[in-house]
């Protein structure tokens, strides 16, 4: 009797399964790079590339282009 109780509890039809949340906070998180003034003439041209590259990705993943912040 108790393992008929045990499994009736336990059945997929009777238990409802919990909604599942996904938060994606990664356009939150991270943010594009900016530089500033001259800073794209006097860096390398790897680093405005991986910048560049970043930037690029930010933008197809977040669905907005990259502004600056207002402060």
């Amino acid at each position: 009797m108790t393992l008929l109780l045990a499994t009736s509890c336990s059945s997929r039809n009777t238990t409802s399964p919990e909604p599942v949340a996904v938060t994606d906070s990664a356009c939150v998180l991270f943010s594009p790079i900016y530089t500033h003034g001259d800073d794209a003439q006097r860096i390398d041209v790897r680093t405005v590339r991986a910048i560049n590259t970043h930037n690029d990705m930010w933008d197809q993943l977040c669905g907005q282009p990259a502004k600056p912040e207002k402060h």
